[in-house]
This record gives C-alpha cells, structure tokens and sequence, in this order.
C-alpha cells in the first residue's frame, strides 16, 4: 500500500522545487550559474562592461595604510565583504526602488536623512532641519565638506537640479523619476538662499515630509540619455564608490576616502556577487564562496537558523505584505458580508507556518508594525479563523454553493500553496475555489483592470505599510476607495475623506486616531484581505557583523566588519 501524503508534506515539497522563482519576477534573465559553488562567487579577470572615470586620488584623512592593516587585524577594520543574490543590476538609479538594486543604494548614495527600523530620523547630508511654523517649508543646513565620489563638492544647489529632473520631460518615461515624483508631489518648490542651506515649499502642510525624504537619494544624471546610469556607472556621496560591473557576474564597491564621516566605513570593498540561480545561493554561502546572501527559499532559513556557523537577520521593515484583491464589481463579492467571510475562511496561523515556513507573520491589518501611527494590537488579527463565523455570514448575505477563482503566479510559489490551503478549508463551507496561475506578464496585466479583467479576486502584494500612513495611502492605491484615487472598483466616499484630511493634519494625535479609524475601516471593507508578512532574509556566515538596515528594508554597510 502507497503511504499517504499529508497536505503538509506535499505543500513543502511544492515550494522546496519553485523557489527559484522569487527573485527571477524582479530581474532580467542572467547567465546560468557556475557548476562550483566557489566558481560562482569568483569575479571574472575581464575588463568591466562599464566604468566609472577614475576620481583624484585622496588619501583617508583618519589613518596611514600600515595603521589600516594592524587596525584591520585587531578589530575587523578593512578587508572585504562578499556579499551575493540572485539577478543582475538592471538600473543603477537609486530612484527606481528595482528588488534586484535595493543593496547598493546606501552603499553608494546618500539622503538627507532616512530612517532606522524603528522610524527614527537619521542625519545623513543635513545635519539638521526645521519646520517653518506656518507648516509650509523645511529648512535644511547641509554638511560643510561633502564631495561627490569624483571630487566635487555637494551643494544645496545640486538638490534644486534634482528637483528639476522631475520636471525634465526628457527624463519623464524613466520608472526611477517617474516614482520619486509621485512620491514627492507634495513638496513643490526646492530652492538654494546659500551652498548649505536647501529650502523645500509646499502648497499645504505636509506632516510626513520626512518619510518623503527618506525615499530620496542624492543622485546625478550626468547624461539625460543614461538615467538607469548603466553607461556610466553612478556617482555618488556613499560611503562606497562603485568601480566595477560585470554583468550577470559582480559589481565591486571601494571605501570613499572622501566619506563625510571620517570613522566609516570600516571595510576597505564589497563585492557584489550576482548569481544567476537562486538556489545556488546557499551552497555559495556553506562553501564559504560569499559571506553574505539574500535569501529566496523560505524551506532553507529554519535549517540555516539552528545552525551555529550562520546569523540570520529576519526583517519586516519595508513593510512588505501578502493579501487578496476581491473583484467588488462582481456578485456576490459587492456583498461586505461575503467579503468579510472569505476573510474568516482563511487559517492564515496555517499558512504562516506551512506557506511559509514559520518566517512570516499571520495577518489580518496591513498596518502589523507598532512603528506605524495606524498601527492597533487589537486589530493585527481580528479575524481569527472561524468556518462557523464565515458560513453564518454567507448564509446571512444569500451566498451558497458559490464557485470563485484566484489568480496567482509562479513568481511567488507562496501564493499557489496558501491558496491550496484555502481552497481544502473553503471546500468545507460550500466554495469550490478554482486557482489559476498565470505567467508574470499576465498577472501585471490583470493587476491594472479596475474589474480584474472579471476574475473573482488575484493574490498579490503591498509594500510600504510600516511608513507613514500617508505614504502607503498615496502609493499603494488598490487600497484606495475613489472613483479616480483607486486602481480598482471600491468606492467609499467616507474613506476618501479621512485619508485627503490626514494628509494635511498637523495634529499628531489626530493623524493617528484618523489612521487608526481607516484601518479598522480597511478590514471591515475587506476589498483587499491581508494574508501574511513578507520579509526579507539575510543570512551571514559568523565573520560577519553589524549589518546594518533601514526603514526601507535595505542594507546599511558603514559599520560592517568581517573578522577572518
């Protein structure tokens, strides 16, 4: 007798295979990976494909060379930091926000502030900023002695230029320019009284400016034919320059003599490591090939993480979520009922653990972090998994013997495997739920039908929910309740009104009860139903410490060290 496969079982077996496929939706195809894990992780002697024009030649100002090498030996200062993912730079921009560039953007560019884990505003170019009392500009007196990567100096000046870009019809079509502006639309003028003071106005007050600015990196497009900065490889003021590019193969960033702070970073190069299978990944890292890698196969972090050789550094700071998107123009979804009991049917506890490996959060607000001003304990899960409870609703709003479908693509193996889940536990209520999945091309294409193009609902993911609600209100727009502010079908007029008054409100504790009012609204309205988190993991062999990472989710290298 053939033994019998539990659901469990078959679920980890499906993700374990398709893995892969998490990283490939955000790059462009790659060379095939080396056959020895060492092999992949060794950079090519060729002559790079792009490269930068050799700055002048300036010596650390904090200690001589023979200084470095017994300092390297005593604490970790200097040596090199092997760092590896899966896809290639496509865009070296740091204002496209591309999943396959997201690692280099601290290490070769800077803001003028940005945010910790904790929300928390850093210094970066500005060493500090005040609101004018009217509420209707910010102040920013820039650092004295900043130089970009080729020696010039940083200017507030150069600020007014990049402001400027967005306006430049030239550089309009490019995805980078095209985001910022959105995200920064509601700062309308930057201006320069002097070299070190930048002045940003506003039509209305804008309470969240400096979650905008964290989004903003301090960029030149020296050749408006080149914004993804892939002719010419970028210029900076990071605490890395970026010298090197093989494509499919690595991207090597030297310390910057010229950094404003003197005591970073601590590493003399990071080499970026681009692999072009995602599964060869752990292997690299085992091998000791690389130090450091993102990993894309959640089956992989519970062996890594009970493995003494290995750090794993779990991290929900960008704010990245699995959810459902319901087609509100098609009976019986326009009912709440039926929308609301569809969100009751789901065991997401279940699929945290199965889909997921135990590595994201069940969740049923988008808003999960307590950094959030929406943020509210007693919502983070407050649709338990009940069948009774969802059942009682269908019955209540007329809905049986219902048959749905669900979109999901091979892109995120995860969605096929919670909508399995789903589907057992809906077969138990009366639902016969149909998973289709489509290629990624597809999926994009259904994404922007206000009506799904008439499918029932698509699985899919949000970002940006540990920002300032503004931010994810203002960009995450399937979420939206307006004939014209939303990307789908769900009109609430009330909803429109509380997020266009929170936008402007200068009262702390107002913002907060009006945000905390529209999440609670959000899961009553269950237009979009929250599944899980989606983390992002790295794991690093024991040499390595203090990676650092933003309220964005990416890495911070100044204070790394690898002690070999």
């Amino acid at each position: 007798m053939v033994g019998r496969t539990t659901r469990r079982a078959f679920l980890v077996s499906t993700l374990a295979t398709s893995a892969g496929a998490l990283v490939a939706a955000c790059a462009p195809p790659a060379a095939p990976a080396p056959a020895k894990p060492t092999e992949a992780a060794k950079p090519a002697a060729a002559q790079p494909t792009a490269a930068v024009s050799k700055p002048a030649e300036v010596k650390p100002a904090e200690t001589k060379p023979a200084e470095v090498a017994k300092s390297a030996a005593s604490t970790g200062r200097g040596g090199t930091f092997n760092y590896a993912e899966a896809g290639d730079f496509n865009d070296f921009n740091p204002w496209t926000y591309t999943a396959v560039n997201f690692e280099l953007y601290n290490q070769v560019f800077s803001r003028l502030m940005w945010k910790d884990g904790t929300g928390r505003s850093v210094p970066d170019l500005a060493e500090s900023w005040q609101l004018a009392p009217d509420n209707l500009s910010l102040r920013l007196k820039l650092r004295d002695g900043v130089k970009w990567h080729d020696g010039a100096d940083l200017t507030a000046q150069d600020f007014v230029t990049m402001w400027g870009y967005l306006q430049d019809e030239s550089l309009s079509k490019h995805v980078g320019v095209t985001k910022i502006r959105g995200i920064t639309s509601p700062i309308k003028q930057a201006e320069a009284p002097d070299r070190s003071t930048l002045e940003l106005r506003f039509d209305a007050p804008v309470p969240y400016v400096y979650d905008i600015l964290d989004y903003v990196y301090a960029i030149r497009i020296d050749d408006p034919s080149d914004p993804s900065m892939l002719k010419k490889l970028p210029v900076g003021t990071g605490p890395f320059k970026i010298t090197e590019w093989q494509t499919s193969q690595f991207a090597r960033f030297v310390k910057n003599p010229d950094y404003y702070n003197r005591e970073a970073p601590l590493l003399d190069e990071v080499v970026f490591k681009r692999l072009g299978q995602a599964e060869t990944l752990v292997p690299n890292l085992k091998s000791g090939a690389v130090d450091g890698i993102l990993m894309t196969s959640l089956g992989d972090v519970g062996p890594l993480q009970s493995d003494p050789n290995y750090t794993l550094e779990v991290n929900d700071n960008a704010g990245s979520i699995f959810n459902i998107q319901l087609n509100v123009t098609k009976p019986p979804l326009d009912k709440k009922e039926v929308r609301q009991a569809l969100s009751y049917s789901l065991n997401r506890v279940e699929m945290a653990q199965t889909a997921f490996f135990g590595v994201s959060k069940p969740i049923t607000s988008p808003f999960y972090s307590p950094t959030s001003l929406a943020y509210r304990e007693d919502l983070l899960m407050a649709h338990q998994f009940d069948l009774d409870k969802a059942r009682s609703l269908l019955e209540g709003a007329g809905a049986r013997n219902m048959e749905l479908s669900i979109i999901v693509t091979p892109a995120w193996p995860q969605m096929k495997l919670f909508a399995l889940l789903w589907q057992a536990d809906l077969a138990k209520i009366g639902i016969r739920l149909k998973i289709n999945e489509v290629e990624n091309a597809k999926f994009y294409e259904l994404n922007g039908d206000k009506s799904l193009q008439g499918e029932d609902m698509q699985a899919w993911l949000n970002a940006r929910t540990t920002r300032d609600p503004a931010i994810f209100w203002s960009t995450q727009r399937n979420y939206r309740a307006g004939p014209t502010s939303g990307t789908h079908a769900y009109i609430n007029e009330e909803m429109e009104q509380l997020i266009t008054a929170a936008a402007t409100e200068t009262d702390a504790e107002k913002r907060k009860q009006t945000y905390q009012k529209l999440n609670e609204m959000t899961i009553d309205a269950s237009h979009v139903i929250q599944i899980a988190t989606n983390p992002r993991v790295w794991a690093y062999g024991k040499a390595v410490r203090d990676v650092g990472v933003d309220l964005n989710g990416n890495l911070v290298m100044e204070r790394t060290v690898v002690t070999r």
